[in-house]
């Protein structure tokens, strides 16, 4: 591998000083002039095709036809352009209506198997397999196999097609936690960075902060936790989510169940000693303490995004929820007299989940509607999507414009890149075409592969994942959050410390209830969701108590038993058939 790695790195150099390497490089800055003269080709061979995509992996409110560099390309390459439409709130109704409708979008993006069976069960889906010849990138590329086998033979609805491609193929991000606790920096730093031990640590340490900042300089009230209801399913999702703090899985082999990838065990979320139930007392006892905002049961993804925007949120459980206030033109991050922004600060008896080896890819899927007039199109498109090069184009931007190859032959981030990636979401890409860099993947928000996936060169699709990149281009809050770990990447506290929970792909292989065990879920899950909001804001603990009984009461008489028997006997098989993978 090694020999392979320096023959391509020596090749890569010699190109760098050739004429055609240099052109290139002009064309990426300049506007890929190749690619016009092939897209002004393709469109005078044929007429432009504008197909409609409902992407719900991506959960946003934006819509339209997609813009900037990388819709361009799309459209040098294939003459085609993508009418996005959105998804954001009750994408789930939305779904739903356009399968009883029988008019789904020409491309469909599934964000779990059970919306995806949907849509099979209704007969509304192109069998890919069939259009082998027009989708090379997917049948031919290597990593796919195991993905494509495995939807085959299990996701098919029985029938041995390929109707739903999983995305995400590959192994596991490195330094990539989904789940993390964070605190505003400093914030935190004034109350005088206290150790935490435990999950529950963090109401007595957010409560200083709040005391210290009680208002924005604008004026706005903080607070010290806050939620939102959107994506609860059957359960209040979002509480659940402080399981994966804790190895704990509460999304991917059901909401009702919650799954120690350590243990390897399974059990109903409304037991006494769930982990759910200490998720609903510590929200609770932070709104006991006016520490919860008030608006947490009502309000949408959009609103608690722009909350954290502002630095009016001190705790957040998702690395990637922090608004925009982590973004360098913020002022916070790099403000060279007090450097803040939100920070990972997690409890010692903390052991985070960290996502399994994508072998057979997650359980985000893309699809074609067989109601598409354009398949052969939408499989095009569907291929470009998939194909390696189009994404390490989609994930990085184009050479030259970002990032470039050093003379080592190591592909390496610019400083202006690096500025451009920093500002993700403004309109500043390098670029002829120009949009922002998050105009790569944003509709999409999945790829086919993994953006940790090695390529040919012996570097990963993703920048991110460089040599060159781990350690480079520190924020001055992320310089002062290393030195309180005694570590250059979270990942390296975490492993040291002996406080990651490696999962398995097992939790990917579950498959969809029947439809009568689908109705006692839907009963029980109406229940959770109901009531699990009204013990969070239970005026004491009696209250607290008493909910929490009538609700496992109420969800016994729809079924609970027999359904953590279903998951119990789902999980066992699903263990065995991971072994056959992993």
């Amino acid at each position: 591998m090694l020999d392979r790695k320096q023959q391509i790195k020596k090749e890569r150099v010699w190109l760098m000083r050739t004429a055609a390497l240099a052109g290139a490089l002009t064309l990426a800055l300049g506007g890929c002039a190749s690619g016009e003269k092939q897209g002004a080709s393709a469109a005078s061979a044929e007429q432009e095709v504008v197909l409609s995509a409902f992407v719900q992996q991506a959960v946003t409110s934006d819509s339209g036809i997609w813009e900037g560099w990388a819709a361009q390309k799309l459209y040098n390459d294939t003459n085609l352009k993508v009418d996005f439409y959105a998804t954001g709130t009750e994408v789930e109704q939305k779904l739903k209506q356009y399968i009883a409708a029988g008019t789904l979008p020409d491309i469909i993006g599934f964000k779990d198997l059970d919306q995806a069976q949907l849509a099979m069960d209704a007969g509304l889906l192109v069998p890919l397999d069939e259009y082998k010849d027009k989708l090379p990138a997917i049948f031919g590329t290597e990593e796919y196999q195991s993905a494509i086998s495995y939807s085959m033979e299990n996701t098919s609805n029985n029938t041995g097609k390929l109707y739903i491609m999983p995305t995400s193929v590959g192994p596991v991000s490195y330094n990539a936690y989904n789940w993390v606790p964070m605190l505003q920096w400093d914030a935190y730093k004034q109350a005088g960075m206290p150790k935490i031990n435990t999950l529950e640590d963090y109401l007595d340490v957010v409560e200083k902060m709040v005391e210290l900042k009680p208002y924005t300089d604008s004026g706005e009230k903080v607070y010290g936790f806050s939620l939102f209801s959107d994506w609860d399913k059957y359960s209040a999702l979002e509480i659940a989510a402080l399981s994966y703090f804790y190895g704990i899985d509460t999304e991917y082999v059901s909401p009702l169940m919650e799954t120690n990838v350590v243990t390897k065990e399974t059990n109903c979320i409304l037991r006494e000693d769930s982990f759910y139930k200490r998720a609903l007392r510590f929200y609770f006892m932070a709104n006991q303490r006016g520490l919860l905002d008030p608006d947490s049961m009502t309000q949408s993804y959009s609103s608690l995004d722009k909350k954290f925007s502002e630095g009016r949120i001190m705790f957040s459980w998702f690395s990637w929820l922090s608004g925009t206030y982590n973004i360098d033109s913020s002022g916070h991050v790099n403000n060279a007299q007090r450097p803040d922004g939100y920070a990972n600060v997690p409890a010692g008896d903390m052991k985070i989940y960290e996502a399994p080896d994508q072998i057979i890819g997650r359980n985000w899927y893309f699809a074609i509607s067989k109601n598409c007039r354009e398949i052969d199109k939408a499989c095009e498109f569907l291929n470009w999507i998939y194909d390696p090069e189009v994404e390490r184009y989609l994930y990085n931007g184009p050479e030259g414009g970002v990032w470039n190859y050093n003379e080592d032959g190591e592909p390496v981030v610019t400083e202006e890149g690096w500025h451009v990636i920093n500002n993700k979401a403004e309109d500043i890409m390098p670029v002829r075409w120009g949009g922002a860099f998050q105009d790569g993947t944003y509709l999409l928000n999945a790829l086919g592969l993994q953006a940790s996936t090695i390529m040919d060169d012996g570097y990963t699709i993703g920048y991110r994942y460089w040599p060159s990149s781990l350690n480079a281009n520190a924020t001055l809050m992320q310089k002062e959050v290393n030195e309180m770990l005694g570590t250059d990447t979270l990942a390296e506290y975490l492993y040291k410390n002996d406080m990651v929970a490696k999962s398995t792909i097992a939790v990917n292989m579950i498959p969809p209830a029947s439809d009568e065990m689908e109705t006692r879920i839907n009963a029980i899950g109406e229940i959770v969701r109901d009531y699990s909001w009204q013990m969070v804001y239970a005026k004491d603990n009696t209250e607290f108590e008493s909910l929490w009984t009538v609700m496992v009461e109420k969800a016994e008489k729809q079924g609970l038993y027999d359904v953590e028997s279903y998951y119990k006997n789902a999980w066992e098989n699903a263990l065995t058939k991971a072994a056959e993978y992993e």
